[in-house]
């Protein structure tokens, strides 16, 4: 079931996404536009999952935690930190708006599985860690610096917005047989209840 939250983080109205069927909890993002602002998040451009390129072979990388994600396409450029779980059962978020969250209860970014990385869209002080993910489109690259070895280089394969209403949680959180990425952050402003109505997921692939 869906489940909202207010007066979450820094202030902000807090948009949940659905119970994770997969790992067994909720996500978790939040965001709240600067007050008197008009700056809005990129909007993406379809909100059903756009065609991902074929499928490819790919050797996974040796377990590393992420502490950069990079998206030179929209400028992105913010500090990882691991979360686990909140005291409710969600996932937890950073306790900076500006930093994303890597989820330590999937795998770290390159190994086998799917990785899942969350972030605040904004906050009170106005854009945050995941403000330019609704500009991404397929073919998009997605760097994560690790904490040894060399980046994972991920292509985006696909982005779809998601009521809380209708989150298909297996499909967002469920494993993988191969090496993918998942960022997710809130998207579909609601001006009247001041929060999100859904939330942005972006799927990577890791590149041969």
């Amino acid at each position: 079931m869906p489940r909202i939250r207010l007066g979450g983080r820094r202030g902000a109205c807090t948009a949940a996404a659905t119970a994770c069927t997969a790992i067994g909890v909720a996500l978790v993002v939040s965001g709240l536009p600067t007050a008197g602002s008009s700056r809005l998040p990129p909007t993406p451009a379809a909100t059903a999952p756009r065609a991902a390129p074929p499928a490819s072979s790919t050797r996974a990388l040796a377990r590393a935690q992420p502490h950069r994600v990079r998206v030179p396409a929209v400028g992105l450029e913010v500090e990882t930190e691991p979360v686990g779980l909140d005291v409710d059962g969600s996932i937890a978020l950073p306790g900076d708006a500006d930093h994303a969250g890597w989820f330590t209860h999937t795998p770290t970014p390159g190994q086998n599985g799917n990785a899942v990385v969350v972030g605040h869209v904004d906050s009170e002080s106005g854009p945050a860690a995941f403000y330019g993910l609704g500009a991404l489109r397929p073919g998009d690259r997605v760097l994560v610096d690790r904490e040894r070895g060399p980046a994972a280089e991920f292509t985006v394969t696909d982005t779809a917005v998601h009521s809380r209403e209708d989150f298909p949680s297996e499909a967002v959180y469920g494993p993988t047989t191969e090496p993918r990425l998942t960022l997710i952050t809130c998207a579909d402003w609601d001006p009247e209840r001041r929060t999100y109505r859904a939330n942005l997921v972006v799927r990577a692939r890791l590149t041969p």
